[in-house]
């Protein structure tokens, strides 16, 4: 099977660099566009174009990535930075004459989409899923699976001729997702914060190496990266681009996402 699963996004909730920050981290990234980062999102491109959440940046990656069309789209939650962009594929689904669009929706938060997606009813088909659903696309099984950021947020594991594990947003994961990872040999995961100090519902870089190495995973790789840390209610400047290959030099198997970057299925 020659399908793959590109990164569209490997940002936190906000751009990097981020227009009102003038850190070192930022001012950067400001000088070196391959160090940009778009909010966190991915697609598997095979027979169908299957998108992984649908951010605010949507039209500039797919238009980045020449993606001509959406088939499927997978939602993990119902946050700005991971659903803002299906306003997007209103006027693309009828002018191009698309099939209405399958999209994902862990159950109880299907209510809610329906009524805040009223103007797409026309455009989408909405399917509820819960943890341990399978959903059957002609590219790839996908396993729904639990994660720890909100009461509803769920991540997918992508069960192709490799498997993909796809946990973002999340903290520590519950156990029954942690024991589905057993047959995984790619886990893309969360790592929102360069920094521990921090109460929020993401993982820090640290906090996700160490949950990768408490697996069978043999490969890790990290996204919704802010690039910076939160130290008393502030952003300050992260890891540096030479800090971050150091941090991938002393852990096998572990890479840093970048916007565009492939995985093969």
């Amino acid at each position: 099977m020659n399908s793959r699963l590109i990164i569209l996004g490997s940002g936190g909730p906000f751009t990097l660099p981020q227009f009102f920050c003038e850190c070192s981290t930022c001012e950067t990234a400001r000088k070196e566009p391959e160090l940009r980062r778009t909010r966190a999102s991915a697609a598997i491109l095979g027979e169908e174009v299957t998108l992984i959440d649908a951010g605010p940046d949507l039209e500039m990656q797919l238009e980045r990535e020449r993606i001509k069309r959406i088939d499927n789209i997978l939602i993990t939650h119902w946050h700005y930075d991971h659903v803002a962009g299906l306003g997007a594929i209103d006027y693309p689904q009828v002018m191009c004459g698309w099939d209405p669009i399958d999209v994902f929706v862990e159950k109880s938060s299907i209510s809610r989409f329906s009524r805040e997606l009223e103007y797409l009813k026309d455009r989408i088909t909405l399917h509820p899923v819960s943890p341990g659903d399978l959903i059957a696309l002609r590219d790839a099984t996908i396993q729904v699976v639990r994660t720890s950021h909100t009461e509803d947020s769920v991540g997918y594991i992508v069960k192709s001729d490799t498997r993909v594990a796809y946990l973002v947003d999340t903290a520590q994961p519950p156990e029954e997702t942690t024991r589905c990872l057993n047959d995984v040999d790619v886990m893309v995961l969360d790592a929102m914060f360069d920094s521990t100090d921090t109460k929020w519902r993401h993982f820090s870089v640290q906090e996700a190496i160490d949950y990768w190495k408490s697996t069978s995973v043999k490969t890790c790789v990290l996204t919704h990266l802010s690039g910076h840390r939160w130290e008393n209610r502030h952003w300050i400047a992260g890891l540096t681009p030479e800090e971050r290959t150091e941090i991938e030099k002393q852990n096998k198997g572990l890479r840093f996402a970048y916007d565009g970057m492939r995985i093969p299925l």
